[in-house]
């Protein structure tokens, strides 16, 4: 890996980027060989990449004037069969600017990724591209790309679709969250939700576990079932309406109801453990 290519890379979009190496402590471990993050310094916000040994990490491709660029991680993974068979893995990860903040997103695995525009239209889930087509916006026009167009409202890895559904005043919670993992949830003035599965979520497990597998872990070990847990739903559908807020982006206000889709960060193998709860 050339660090001093990649922090060219970032500062070309106006970003500062710093070097670690991943640990074994709590408070420095990551799922595998690359971990890439947002932290802050005196200085502001950074991006933090942290690897395990010498990594191969580029970024074959950046846009200067939307402030965003993809990350490119070739994976070297020795499948264990005989003969020690050798694949690569590639991981890609769009790191940009999203009005008031930096963000890193891992882009699903799908053919065609080769720019940040792909990565953009990569990460939309296909009932937003399904919304978008209608209207004409194909993802080779700029407004399909835009927090907000004819189809549908966006924020962070949330996107809004209106809907003409209506829904009776004892369906409608207020003030509810939305969130995926440790993230910041975002506050919905009304939302609708329906069907989902219950999960089990502490620290250890943000996105949830079924009942299933977490009375298999209270079997293997009791002393499991003394950790502090919160029953939550995931993978429900919602609706909103009204004003949604986020301390990191800019405050959404939904006059009719609009159906909640996440993005499709959850289908790359680098966030497999992303998952909607509420």
């Amino acid at each position: 890996m050339d660090n001093n290519l990649i922090q060219k890379r970032f500062e070309e979009m106006g970003a500062r980027v710093k070097f670690g190496e991943i640990g074994t402590s709590r408070f420095n471990r990551a799922p595998g060989p690359v971990s890439i993050d947002i932290r802050t310094d005196k200085k502001g916000e950074y991006f933090q990449i942290n690897t395990v040994g010498d990594q191969q990490i580029e970024v074959p491709n950046i846009d200067k004037k939307d402030r965003h660029l993809l990350l490119l991680h070739r994976n070297k993974v020795n499948t264990g069969a005989q003969g020690g068979k050798e694949i690569i893995e590639l991981s890609k990860f769009l790191c940009g600017h999203d009005e008031t903040h930096w963000f890193v997103a891992a882009v699903p695995e799908k053919s065609g990724v080769t720019n940040v525009t792909t990565a953009k239209q990569a990460l939309k889930p296909k009932a937003v591209v399904d919304a978008e087509r209608k209207v004409g916006l194909t993802k080779h026009k700029k407004e399909a790309h835009l927090h907000n167009n004819d189809a549908r409202r966006r924020q962070g890895e949330w996107f809004f679709i209106p809907t003409d559904k209506e829904f009776k005043s004892i369906e409608i919670l207020h003030n509810e969250p939305i969130r995926r993992g440790r993230g910041k949830p975002h506050m919905c003035e009304e939302l609708v939700r329906f069907g989902g599965n219950t999960v089990m979520v502490n620290r250890n497990h943000p996105n949830g576990i079924t009942l299933g597998e977490y009375d298999k872990l209270v079997k293997d070990d009791p002393k499991v079932a003394k950790q502090f847990w919160n029953r939550m739903t995931r993978d429900m559908q919602v609706f909103v309406r009204g004003r949604i807020t986020h301390a990191d982006h800019r405050t959404v206000i939904l006059r009719q109801w609009n159906e909640v889709i996440p993005n499709e960060e959850n289908k790359a193998q680098s966030m497999r453990f992303m998952a909607f709860l509420d």
